[in-house]
């Protein structure tokens, strides 16, 4: 029970950092940015971070250099699947007030509860189906159910949660393939060398306020990173109960959005964001209870 108490703490402070990082790209895309701009000055300051870390905490050697060469294959490939997502984030934020862009994406702990239940060779009920289906209609709600209002852009953020939810779950199924930080790490690099060998091939020289937000942009992935990866490796099997608290994004995102943004939700927003969250709360419930 402690373990998944950790799981859920850190994943309230994944949320808070992923809105935090979600308002500065959003800031950043609409200036001269490109996305291997964007995301290889700030992976570069993450990484530098991250390196630091590692070695006050336990060293380099420890998390980095695996068993088996064969223990690689996971967390690399993780990395890999992982680099359209912050293109996607890049591009996306550009055209969605950020409280409807985070509506989306906190759909993903219906994909980890679905792909939890596959991956571990469990029946999925009728009944939570029927949640999922909740959730999916709540989140309608908050982009507006109009056919007229829907862009390829709204279609696209659909990819995010879907490929998230595969790629956490690994994280518990696998846990033994590396630590934690060695899978935060294996995570980050792909995306940082792909962005980094562009970025070579097109520089920009940021103004010191954009270098600023680009360091506190480093700086809040690294905190995700670590954060998702370790609440995801401590929870193991049980990665669908703490995947509903991924929805205190929202609370942080509308906050955000209306300072920063001008962003306001609805009434039929609202209503939707009640039913992603009554989902949320019965998927917990009629979750199989195998903690102790």
């Amino acid at each position: 029970m402690k373990k998944i108490f950790i799981g859920i703490v850190l994943i309230c402070c994944n949320t808070f950092a992923g809105a935090s990082l979600d308002t500065i790209t959003k800031t950043l895309s609409t200036n001269s940015f490109m996305w291997y701009q964007y995301w290889s000055i700030s992976n570069f300051f993450a990484l530098i971070l991250f390196l630091i870390f590692l070695i006050f905490n336990g060293g380099i050697k420890k998390h980095l250099i695996l068993e088996k060469r064969s223990n690689y294959l996971i967390p690399v490939l993780r990395g890999v699947l992982f680099i359209p997502i912050p293109i996607l984030i890049f591009f996306t934020l550009k055209h969605l007030p950020l409280n409807i862009y985070t509506s989306i994406l906190i759909t993903m702990p219906f994909f980890i509860f679905i792909f939890s239940k596959i991956l571990q060779k469990e029946k999925i009920k009728l009944i939570l189906w029927l949640i999922i289906l909740l959730g999916f209609i709540g989140s309608l709600l908050v982009i507006k159910p109009d056919l007229n209002a829907i862009n390829v852009y709204m279609i696209f953020i659909f990819a995010m949660p879907i490929l998230g939810g595969i790629l956490n779950v690994v994280v518990s199924k696998y846990s033994d393939k590396a630590t934690a930080l060695g899978y935060s790490f294996y995570f980050i690099f792909p995306l940082t060398l792909v962005s980094t060998i562009l970025f070579l091939f097109d520089p920009i020289i940021p103004s010191n306020r954009e270098l600023l937000l680009l360091f506190f942009s480093g700086v809040f992935f690294i905190i995700i990173t670590i954060t998702w990866t370790a609440a995801f490796h401590i929870a193991g099997k049980h990665s669908s109960i703490i995947s509903p608290f991924i929805y205190t994004q929202i609370i942080w995102a509308s906050i955000f959005g209306g300072i920063f943004f001008g962003e306001n939700l609805d009434i039929i927003a609202i209503f939707g964001l009640i039913l992603i969250i009554a989902s949320g709360t019965i998927t917990i419930i009629f979750t199989p209870k195998k903690i102790n």
